[in-house]
């Protein structure tokens, strides 16, 4: 073969990708349908339109404000730029890494909930050895610290999905 892949002999993968059965990509694509079925595409949409609407509004209180920029040590004169500056480091930032953290919960409980979608079609063991196959295709590491993953990973673990989809293969079992 060519290319820069033809020069690194160690790279991650080769010869090593077990891809997954016809099985489990359909259990995968059971997952890729709860998202649709739940609505997981327009919800986090429609909530960042509210959350860029409301920055603008504050934006818009704030640049001209002449308590905040004399704070700053500009009392006469009301520089748009610095303005913007303080309002984006001092006022959004924080608030970012607040909107970021409810983002990825939100983000996590689709994940669980397009799992459970998955296990309602039928598909949980095929899903667990599909998520097992990924994880181990793409050298992921199958273990995370659980404040770190909580606030940094938009998908939860893989030992978190599956023992999520244990249990919820066993709620079915026990109603059917």
């Amino acid at each position: 073969s060519s290319g820069i892949n033809a020069e690194w002999p160690l790279r991650p993968g080769t010869g090593k990708k077990k891809g997954c059965s016809q099985e489990e990509v359909v259990a995968v694509l059971g997952h890729e349908l709860g998202h649709w079925y739940h609505g997981h595409v327009w919800k986090p949409m429609i909530l960042n339109q509210f959350l860029i609407l409301g920055m603008f509004y504050t934006f818009g209180l704030l640049v001209k404000n002449k308590k905040m920029l004399a704070d700053f040590g500009f009392v006469e004169e009301q520089p748009t730029l610095i303005s913007l500056l303080v309002i984006f480091q001092f006022i959004f930032s924080p608030l970012n890494r607040v909107m970021s953290a409810v983002s990825i919960y939100i983000t996590r409980c689709f994940e669980f909930q397009a799992d459970r979608f998955a296990v309602g079609l039928g598909k949980g063991e095929k899903l667990q050895s599909s998520l097992i196959k990924l994880v181990t295709d793409n050298l992921s590491f199958p273990m995370a610290d659980k404040m770190f993953s909580t606030f940094n990973y938009s998908h939860p673990p893989i030992l978190e999905r599956i023992a999520a989809i244990k249990e919820e293969m066993a709620k079915k079992s026990k109603t059917e």
